[in-house]
């Protein structure tokens, strides 16, 4: 063994109190390299500094087994985000566009044959940063350019206007924000750890809906005291989860057929019950989402996004997060100057856009956030600042194998 080999050796056993295993953690050394090894032993040390690990030998054995049996199985080909998009821009604005649902009608419950697992969150691939701001927005409507992509690939943009249900409304009702976001992703999760219920009418159309506490939403949410909400936490959510109701897109979208665009909402429908327990008081929502969404969730139309995006509490860093992952399962990497990224983002104006180095600064903090966070199939996500020519650039990468089945 090399001497950085036997380093590595040395480690292990320090790190486990395991020296029996000896002759396991050198066969792993010698199959993948003391560089692999020490990877995976890094992340047994911020594990352990996270949460104490009862067995840190045996979680090791796990880590190496799985890159093991990596090295021995033939790879497939990684499964591409593309996988999950509509296949042709006809069909994906033909399944955005809003159906109606019978007024006097009692739709007939079911559940997906073949339901999410309800581990991670199932997120419609048609929604992207595009659809949300940051809360220091104060405008109440706006229009931002959408990217439409199918499987046929990126289509030209669009024009998506945000808080208007039409272009020559005269009503604004806000646009949502990262906050609304986080909401609505943790009302999908709830959906899927329910079986992935939906309503059926007569006309066809399908409607997912879900009853969930306020209480399991806080947690779902990542919130520390969600067993004891205090009056604001309880207020903050009914009206976060009521805007989604409320807060209207439209697309500008025109064909030959003479469609001009539509309007359409995330959330179709809410209702709230509150009610005595013998625990004390227990708040229910009652949540039906929008045809358009139901539509692309039953139909798969969706990947698989990890619930600890729910935990990130940087607005800017969510954002970053949702442009950053579909380019990475797309390409693997991605790399954008920061002046160009305000612009993707739509972020709202502020001071700190026009200077380099507040710049980098505002993007340090929020990369802090998302750095090494891994994908809902086990990949890292790398991402640092750097500088290039003109202005200081936002680069990422993926590291790591996708260890982890993801759902189709």
């Amino acid at each position: 063994m090399t001497e950085h080999a036997e380093y590595v050796l040395s480690e292990i056993i320090q790190v486990t109190g395991d020296s029996k295993s000896r002759a396991f953690w050198k066969k792993a050394i010698k199959e993948l390299g003391a560089n692999k090894v020490a990877e995976d032993l890094s992340e047994l040390k911020l594990q352990t500094h996270r949460e104490r690990k009862k067995n840190p030998a045996a979680y090791l054995t796990t880590l190496l087994k799985e890159r093991m049996n990596l090295n021995t199985t033939p790879k497939k080909p990684a499964i591409k985000l593309i996988t999950y998009f509509e296949k042709t821009q006809q069909d994906l604005f033909q399944h955005l566009m809003p159906i109606p649902i019978p007024k006097d009608e009692k739709g007939e419950s079911g559940n997906m044959p073949t339901p999410y697992s309800g581990k991670n969150i199932p997120w419609p691939t048609f929604i992207g940063p595009e659809f949300f701001t940051l809360s220091t927005n104060k405008k109440k409507s706006d229009t931002v350019m959408y990217t439409p992509r199918s499987k046929e690939g990126t289509g030209p943009a669009i024009a998506l206007i945000r808080g208007k249900i039409s272009p020559d409304s005269k009503r604004e009702y806000g646009i949502p924000t990262t906050h609304h976001w986080k909401v609505f992703s943790a009302l999908q999760l709830a959906w899927s750890q329910e079986k992935c219920k939906f309503s059926q009418y007569d006309n066809g159309t399908l409607v997912c809906f879900i009853v969930v506490a306020a209480k399991e939403l806080a947690r779902l949410l990542g919130w520390k005291h969600w067993q004891h909400l205090g009056k604001n936490d309880l207020r903050w959510l009914k009206d976060i989860v009521t805007d989604l109701k409320s807060m209207p897109y439209y697309l500008r979208w025109e064909n030959k057929e003479g469609l001009e665009g539509y309007g359409f909402y995330l959330v179709g429908d809410v209702s709230l019950i509150n009610r005595k327990t013998s625990a004390g008081h227990e708040t229910l929502f009652n949540v039906s989402f929008s045809s358009t969404v139901s539509w692309q969730l039953l139909e798969r139309h969706a990947v698989i996004r990890p619930k600890q995006m729910l935990y990130v509490k940087s607005e800017l860093a969510s954002l970053v997060w949702l442009y950053l992952e579909p380019n990475l399962r797309a390409n693997d990497k991605a790399c954008i100057n920061l002046s160009n990224l305000i612009k993707v983002l739509n972020l709202p104006e502020a001071g700190w856009h026009k200077l380099k180095a507040l710049r980098k600064q505002q993007f340090a903090k929020a990369v802090k956030e998302i750095n090494g966070q891994r994908l809902a199939d086990g990949r890292k996500m790398i991402v640092t600042i750097e500088k290039g020519l003109n202005d200081y650039q936002l680069a990422a990468h993926l590291e790591g194998y996708a260890i982890k089945q993801l759902e189709d």
